[in-house]
């Protein structure tokens, strides 16, 4: 057993004591008074280890909480990332509070992913109490990651605050297999396409309409053809707005596209390729305007990623945690936004688990421990 294992093994109430306190406080991406008492209580630990804290206004939906440890001069800070806010109602702590049996613990954002913010804390607690943290470290925790940062500034925020990072670390957690770490995962964004088209009554004079509703149906068709499982690429029409009485032909439909892709290139000809059909009407007179209303880059498994996790994976069999595998998701990551970056990062370190966003939402415990002390143990041998 090394000194850091040692260190945070006398500190694991203290882990499993802060997870309940921020468990057992409900933060849905839109609830801005219950975001903020969890980004004071995580404020309140960073400073209590000698971090440096500010929030920045990331718009309606929140701020993201950004805490920073200093190193030494002229080295580059190690980046770690994570969200504050759970797909769950408020309320929902009251109906199932943090519980923990055994090596099991069960409440709102177990898994995904409020463990993996304490994870990291105590890492960086380990560093500064024992002496080992050379490098600065900047912690980027931000309030509406289930929203995929919609109407927000988030995305911009940890594009700028990770510029000029060595590594990153995103602390998601991962399910049930503790060898688990991602080095790849899907792109996404949310595209709305809206069709005009002029309004007639469909019985008296038909000829002087032009329908955006089959304008749009016809371009469904086309959108609908741009996925290549095989490549990676999915494009889902998966919802539709459009009319306001039967009598009436429709001068206004809209489609929300839910847009998947294995790398940024793609995602970059993806767009081109539905700006292209919303430019070319089957319905003459017709008009198409294309916004992207939300993205997040991929992460793609980059030479620079790759070593990152070799040199992870050789830290951690060093340390006894055992040998690590690299896997990767169809969902987007804000660890994407990081390597878009050119700041090499690894996902899903958090707590081990599974079932998000789902009632029976599980974490282990033993896994705040573990992961703590291979984040720690990397950081202090790599500096």
């Amino acid at each position: 057993m090394n000194q850091i294992t040692d260190y945070l093994q006398k500190q694991f109430s203290a882990m499993v004591e802060l997870t309940e306190e921020i468990i057992n406080v409900d933060s849905p991406s839109n609830d801005i008074a219950g975001i903020q008492k969890v980004a004071d209580i995580l404020s309140a630990k960073m400073r209590e280890i000698g971090m440096q804290t500010r929030q920045r206004d990331s718009g309606k939906q929140g701020m993201a909480l950004i805490g920073e440890l200093p190193g030494e001069e002229g080295l580059q800070p190690v980046i770690l990332l994570g969200h504050m806010d759970t797909v769950f109602p408020k309320g929902t702590v009251e109906q199932r509070p943090f519980k923990l049996e055994k090596d099991r613990m069960t409440g709102p954002g177990i898994f995904d992913m409020k463990p993996g913010l304490v994870i990291g804390l105590f890492a960086i607690q380990a560093l500064v109490k024992l002496k080992l943290n050379r490098r600065p470290v900047k912690m980027i925790v931000v309030s509406d990651e289930e929203k995929l940062h919609m109407d927000s500034n988030t995305y911009n925020i940890i594009a700028k605050e990770c510029q000029g990072g060595a590594y990153g670390f995103n602390l998601e957690g991962t399910k049930d297999d503790p060898s688990h770490v991602g080095t790849h995962n899907r792109g996404g964004m949310i595209v709305d396409v809206t069709v005009h088209g002029r309004a007639a009554h469909s019985g008296a004079e038909p000829e002087k309409g032009r329908s955006a509703i089959i304008e749009l149906a016809h371009q469904i068709i086309k959108l609908s053809a741009l996925s290549d499982l095989q490549a990676g690429v999915h494009v889902n029409c998966g919802v539709i707005n459009g009319g306001t009485s039967e009598n009436i032909i429709p001068d206004r439909a809209t489609t929300s596209l839910g847009v998947r892709f294995k790398t940024n290139q793609q995602r970059d000809q993806l767009l081109e390729r539905i700006k292209s059909i919303a430019a070319t009407p089957t319905v003459s007179d017709t008009t198409t305007t294309v916004k992207v209303r939300t993205k997040i880059d991929s992460m793609e498994d980059t030479p620079a990623v790759n070593k990152l996790f070799a040199e992870l994976n050789q830290v951690a069999q060093q340390v006894g945690y055992g040998k690590l595998r690299a896997v990767g998701g169809g969902g987007a990551s804000d660890a994407g936004i990081m390597v878009a970056r050119n700041v090499p990062t690894i996902d899903a370190l958090g707590v081990v688990g599974d079932d998000a966003h789902s009632e029976k939402e599980h974490a282990s415990a033993k896994s705040l421990l573990t992961r703590s002390s291979l984040i720690a143990n990397f950081i202090a041998q790599k500096g």
